[in-house]
């Protein structure tokens, strides 16, 4: 089957120790390959490495040109055990390869990546993946160990095992998956920014309907935890036919009545007593559901249906407090999407104005007169 130059079966146990472990970057490739051609049941394993008697001949080259040799009409299946990956004139060799011998599969297998860093060579691993025919995956603790039972010859009192690499075999996993896939890491990391980031509110939206001096559209930012342990978070606002918090019983919560969960609202005014009287109907049908709002400043305080409603709701199990300044940075750090190096945030005299709409919600409370002007 072999032409000249057989290397044989086995290769030396510093050989795999040294030149597979993906935390080296020795210059030579090793190339250790398991053959079978469909029909029969004899496995044929080999190993060959870049020949320096032909100059700039890669171990992939030289497998298929040396190496190899068709020896019927079947289907020929080999995996490829990669000290490198191959570099782009390799995937090419590789592709050509496959043209002239179409009923060859190869799957390949690599210790480590080889100049990722280059684009073309990139392009080289995932046009080659896109061939029928052909895989390629970054070596696992499984492959090393088989690796080892395999192309090792028995009877070699040594032990070895990958486990020291564990790390270095997940990182290179993960970095071939994101090639294949025709992602490089900046790319991964602006896909992931922007779904991080798509969701949260503008930092200008946030201060200026959110600042306890002056009124503007309203907001609510929500956090439901389940019983599971998992959070959600997101936000929503008025819009011409709902106030925020209808908006969110209505278009941003839809669960079964028995699905208990906790929510927390933070909202950038208090609810009106319209608003009031829909939040206690939705609690009242989902009995497992248990409601905290922290609000900013107090909507239309003097207006007796508006002070009704907030009383009502906290008579009946809704806890309603102001925001304070503890609230506004945890509202800007998990709501907001701010710049780099302004992850803390709060309003001028938010303490001031705490303590002056916290006083005007003990006074509705208790049915007190206002204790604020308008």
């Amino acid at each position: 089957m072999y032409r000249r130059k057989m290397r044989g079966m086995y290769i030396s146990k510093r050989a795999l120790r040294i030149h597979f472990d993906p935390c080296k970057f020795p210059k030579e490739t090793y190339l250790l390959c398991e053959l079978q051609w469909r029909g029969s049941t004899k496995f044929w394993q080999h190993w060959v490495r870049n020949d320096h008697d032909y100059e700039d001949c890669h171990a992939e080259q030289y497998f298929l040109d040396e190496v190899f040799e068709p020896r019927s009409y079947n289907i020929c299946d080999m995996t490829w055990y990669l000290s490198w990956s191959p570099c782009r004139e390799c995937c090419d060799i590789i592709r050509d390869f496959l043209e002239e011998q179409p009923n060859v599969n190869i799957d390949i297998r690599v210790a480590r990546l080889y100049y990722t860093n280059i684009p073309r060579y990139r392009d080289g691993l995932r046009e080659l993946h896109s061939l029928e025919g052909v895989t390629i995956k970054a070596m696992e603790a499984e492959d090393y160990n088989y690796c080892w039972e395999t192309f090792i010859q028995p009877g070699v009192n040594y032990y070895f095992s990958p486990n020291n690499f564990k790390s270095e075999i997940q990182r290179n996993r993960t970095k071939l998956e994101d090639i294949l896939q025709g992602l490089h890491l900046y790319a991964r990391i602006t896909v992931l920014l922007v779904l991080f980031f798509r969701w949260k509110m503008q930092p200008r939206d946030f201060q200026r309907n959110y600042s306890p001096r002056q009124n503007g559209r309203v907001y609510l930012l929500y956090e439901i935890r389940w019983r599971r342990g998992s959070i959600w978070r997101n936000w929503c606002s008025n819009n011409h036919e709902q106030h925020a918090e209808v908006n969110f019983l209505e278009n941003h919560f839809s669960v079964r009545p028995q699905t208990p969960c906790s929510i927390t609202w933070f909202l950038s005014t208090s609810p009106c007593g319209k608003c009031s009287r829909r939040i206690l109907e939705f609690l009242r049908s989902h009995p497992n559901v248990t409601l905290v709002i922290y609000a900013a400043k107090l909507f239309r305080h003097h207006d007796n249906r508006n002070r009704q409603g907030l009383r009502n709701l906290i008579m009946n199990g809704v806890t309603l407090r102001i925001m304070n300044l503890e609230d506004y940075r945890y509202c800007w750090r998990n709501f907001v999407a701010y710049q780099t190096g302004e992850d803390d945030y709060w309003p001028q005299n938010v303490t001031l104005y705490f303590l002056l709409n916290s006083t005007e919600l003990l006074h509705i409370f208790w049915g007190l007169p206002p204790f604020l002007a308008n």
